[in-house]
């Protein structure tokens, strides 16, 4: 430093006011800042906000990587940095005063916790945005039925799928366990609309639409005709404990009740 230099710091920054020449130089002497929450929140679609030593936050990141989504969207807070407590706040604003991690936002929008997420994750409901945004392939349905002996995809106000509902019930298998219904109005329709044509292997389909050990048995009236020969016997018997009823006669919805998906 010359003679007559003075120094000084002002809002983190090293200022030398050269004296003899009345120059003032500015030197960033700071460490760079951390990004705010609000400037995360913005550079992800899907934003996953964790710290070290979380077991939480490591399942959460395994359930997320093994899905193919990529590092980008997980960021780790530090505890001990000086920027913690001023992004801890920021946090508290959607999290609320007491909050656990990770702590989740989708498309800006604030999602909860782990437990909030990994049920909304289960439900498929990030299926369209990971797939926009990462080009992640949706695999819910995939997942479900694979992980669940039977699985039966229906409507509300769908009378085909009232029928094979009455009718498994009858039959004695846990019907409520078994019937997943779908609903058009929801925003992750279209995605299960498309993985359940890619499981089914047909780009045409009316509901009900039944799996049975992760392998397609057909609609309703395939179902009960199979159900009928005695084919599910072995199945319902290993799964639910059921023993093959007498030979019933099919029910059968009127023709134009038959609740095809409304795009084709």
């Amino acid at each position: 430093m010359a003679l007559g230099d003075v120094r000084s710091f002002v809002n983190g920054k090293l200022v030398v006011l050269d004296q003899s020449a009345g120059k003032v130089k500015v030197k960033d002497n700071a460490e760079p800042q951390a990004p705010s929450l609000e400037q995360l929140v913005k550079s992800q679609p899907f934003l996953v906000i964790s710290v070290g030593n979380c077991p939480q936050c490591e399942e959460l990141a395994a359930f997320l990587t093994a899905r193919g989504v990529p590092p980008t969207v997980f960021v780790k807070w530090d505890k001990s940095s000086n920027e913690y407590p001023a992004l801890k706040k920021a946090l508290q604003a959607h999290a609320g005063e007491v909050f656990t991690f990770p702590q989740v936002f989708a498309e800006g929008v604030y999602q909860g916790g782990f437990k909030d997420v990994m049920e909304k994750a289960d439900k498929g409901t990030y299926d369209e945005l990971l797939e926009r945004a990462y080009d992640v392939e949706p695999c819910t349905l995939k997942r479900q039925v694979e992980k669940q002996a039977m699985v039966v995809y229906s409507l509300p106000n769908c009378p085909q799928c009232d029928v094979l509902y009455e009718d498994l019930e009858k039959r004695g298998v846990p019907v409520k366990d078994v019937f997943v219904k779908l609903d058009k109005a929801k925003p992750e329709y279209p995605s299960f609309k498309a993985q359940l044509q890619t499981l089914m292997g047909r780009q045409q389909f009316s509901f009900p639409q039944t799996f049975v050990r992760a392998v397609h048995e057909g609609n309703y009236d395939e179902v009960i005709a199979k159900a009928e020969k005695g084919e599910f016997a072995d199945f319902f018997c290993e799964e639910f404990g059921i023993k093959p009823l007498a030979a019933q006669e099919p029910q059968q919805p009127p023709a134009e009740a038959i609740a095809f998906d409304e795009d084709f």
